[in-house]
């Protein structure tokens, strides 16, 4: 239990707490990845309005639908790292034109005027968040990834540190995590720290259970290729049962504008 007030409490303060009725349950949200510090739609594992979106320009310009599809949303392929920074830059600007392009937008003003005011006012949230910090100084943004013909949603953080993250040599490093949950393996999460002037990554793979080993083989085949294309050294390690997720809590400002005790 923690109590957070706005002037300090002396010790021995007497502090009283009344059940003033049955507890309410929270609301399950559908599809909702709770217990990351996100909520309504930045938690939901779709991204339906960015889903209706793809449909209907589908309908109305296969072609323009298709380069959107295949160029700016992220895969999980070669160009997913781009893709994704891509998204990320457009997210913390809030520029949904820089992202799908005008000429998207033109054509879903044109088709569903409706759809397009709503993926422009969900936008503004996502650059909302992308824009806040989180505990620990982590930067936090929901990244759409399309997985066949569904569109996914996976968090992104990152956080740059001049003394935690230090190397032996007392290199700076960026720290970023990958938090997804897929419907077969259960909550995956990529824990990396990249040191650049050293060239060097060192990644985490945590899962709520372990993998198979033959999954662990290929994990790491396709990880040591990496390496050697990107011509950098790293190290890659697995975590589970217990996975020790990174957990971060998005700080809510709110807080200081209650009186008296915060329970």
């Amino acid at each position: 239990m923690t109590l957070e007030t706005r002037a300090p409490v002396a010790a021995g303060t007497k502090v009283v707490l009344e059940v003033r009725g049955a507890p309410t349950p929270p609301v399950p949200v559908s599809g909702a990845l709770g217990g990351h510090g996100l909520d309504g739609a930045m938690t939901a594992r779709t991204w339906p309005a960015l889903e209706e979106a793809l449909a209907a320009l589908k309908a109305a310009d296969p072609a323009a639908a298709q380069q959107v599809s295949s160029t700016l949303i992220p895969r999980p392929e070669a160009n997913l790292a781009s893709t994704m920074m891509l998204f990320i830059s457009a997210v913390r600007g809030g520029d949904l034109r820089g992202w799908l392009g005008g000429d998207a937008l033109r054509i879903l003003d044109r088709a569903k005027p409706g759809l397009l005011a709503r993926l422009k006012d969900e936008f503004p949230q996502r650059s909302k968040q992308a824009a806040d910090r989180a505990s620990g100084d982590w930067r936090v943004a929901v990244v759409p990834v399309q997985n066949g013909e569904e569109i996914e949603q996976i968090r992104f953080m990152t956080r740059f540190s001049e003394e935690e993250d230090q190397g032996e040599e007392g290199n700076q490093g960026t720290r970023f995590v990958v938090d997804a949950d897929l419907s077969r393996l259960g909550r995956l999460q990529l824990d990396g720290l990249v040191r650049e002037d050293r060239k060097h990554l060192d990644l985490i793979l945590r899962s709520d259970r372990s993998l198979p080993d033959p999954m662990r083989a290929g994990i790491r085949r396709v990880f040591e290729e990496a390496l050697e294309v990107s011509g950098i050294t790293g190290g890659l390690g697995f975590q589970a049962a217990p996975a020790n997720f990174v957990e971060i809590e998005i700080m809510d400002d709110s807080v200081g504008d209650h009186q008296g005790v915060v329970v």
